[in-house]
């Protein structure tokens, strides 16, 4: 067994943490990922952490599943415990199908990797008690440990956890990003930690969405504050709380994939040159705008229990303006919390003894949001010129803007999107070649 003691000496193993994407796992491909990483990895000790196999309508994906457990049973119930239970250990199934499958292919191709599949009881890995959208509280090493310094492989179902109560969880969707990113936090005193390396069905970052730019620039390097803010902003690349576990410790992340030689190389001690480094884009999203009674002097109150209400739902709101001296405050949410979201405000207004009072609000929908990300924008005057003139160009309608000190973001209606992208890419594509 590795002890906390050996720190002390300079001969630590060197460790990878793999995940294994279901975007790139399949059936049919899954002797080209073990020989991929037979190939790219036979230096160091590997933990290999994976998702669910493959992408709806693949039967064992996580979405598939989902479905699965919907068709058979009221959704309403959805808010009891018990069922919540019973479909977590519904749709965690597909992490187990990967594990047990990719360590065997492992195994018969190279048995001296002695792979071995670890569920989350095996790995110990304990989360809140919440059986759906749960959070990773702790990860007790010593097993995956003791099987490492005893020559195995660790395959480890990723979205999986354990409560505190020892009953089956899942994570957040995107969780196994979290799971890989809390291991290498967890294991880092022990080895001489590489980095997490995260196998997608695209070969690296990109400068812009691929689903909307055809072959859009590669990024080589990235800075942490930029990627924090590129997933914040709506980029699935890898999970924001993941890349939060990561930059707080450090641990470098590489973004490949198995059929490509490239890679993003993602850390905090990278100082980017370009002007950009991402555009991003956060699709279904819904803007509310609340206009409140005339009395100024109620108005942090109503506010108040508006922003109090949301919070106790763990509803995250963005692009959030207030001004007080118009009686005004406006929003941006994700689409599937627009119904709570109306619940809350419709709940207030009927408790209101005087309906003159009520607060009266606009909803819109069909809107997206276009984020322009990189650390060159920091004190750099005309940005903003060039992305208004750019869209004016193409007659593009920017229904509000915000920034933070490397991000401009922009909401627009969601036929503009494309549009939108296509115009500020070709604005700023010559600037991320040139320097």
């Amino acid at each position: 067994m590795l002890l906390k003691s050996e720190n002390i000496n300079n001969s630590l193993k060197d460790l990878i943490i793999l995940k294994v994407g279901g975007s790139v796992f399949l059936k049919d491909n899954i002797l080209d990922i073990a020989n991929f990483i037979l190939s790219k990895f036979r230096e160091t000790k590997l933990i290999i952490v994976v998702s669910a196999i493959g992408r709806s309508p693949y039967p064992y994906s996580t979405d598939e599943l989902i479905k699965t457990f919907n068709s058979i049973i009221n959704i309403n119930n959805n808010e009891n415990e018990l069922i919540k239970l019973a479909k977590s250990f519904v749709i965690s199934c597909g992490e187990n199908i990967s594990a047990g499958l990719l360590a065997t292919v492992l195994n018969i191709l190279n048995k001296d990797i002695k792979a071995i599949p670890l569920n989350a009881f095996q790995s110990k890995i304990i989360t809140t008690d919440n059986p759906i959208d749960a959070d990773i509280v702790d990860i007790e090493e010593n097993i995956i440990l003791d099987l490492i310094d005893k020559g195995y492989t660790p395959v480890i179902c990723g979205f999986q956890g354990v409560s505190k109560k020892g009953y089956l969880t899942t994570l957040k969707r995107g969780g196994t990003d979290i799971t890989a990113a809390f291991l290498a936090k967890k294991l880092k005193p022990y080895f001489n930690l590489k980095g997490v390396y995260i196998i997608k069905d695209i070969d690296s970052l990109k400068i812009a969405p691929p689903n909307i730019i055809e072959n859009p620039i590669s990024i080589d390097y990235c800075n942490y504050d930029e990627l924090t803010e590129i997933t914040y902003n709506g980029s699935q690349v890898v999970h924001n709380d993941a890349v939060n576990i990561l930059h707080s410790d450090n641990i470098p992340l590489i973004i490949t994939s198995v059929n490509s030689t490239n890679e993003t190389i993602i850390n905090s001690n990278y100082n980017p040159t370009k002007l950009i480094t991402n555009i991003s884009v956060k699709e279904n999203i819904t803007k509310f705008s609340l206009i409140f009674p005339k009395e100024k002097k109620e108005l942090p109150l109503y506010l108040d229990y508006i922003l109090t209400k949301i919070n106790q739902q763990n509803i995250s709101l963005d692009f959030i303006t207030l001004d007080i001296f118009n009686r005004k405050a406006s929003f941006i949410v994700d689409k599937n919390y627009s119904r709570i979201i109306l619940n809350i405000i419709e709940d207030f207004n009927k408790k209101l003894a005087n309906k003159d009072k009520k607060i009266e609000y606009k909803v819109l929908n069909k809107v997206c949001k276009v984020s322009v990300i990189g650390y060159g924008i920091r004190g750099k005057p005309g940005i903003m010129n060039r992305i208004n003139k750019a869209l004016l160009k193409n007659k593009i309608i920017i229904l509000q803007a915000a920034d933070s000190h490397i991000s401009i973001s922009l909401l627009i209606p969601c036929k503009y999107l494309k549009l939108t992208v296509e115009a500020i890419y070709n604005e700023f594509c010559n600037d991320f070649i040139s320097k």
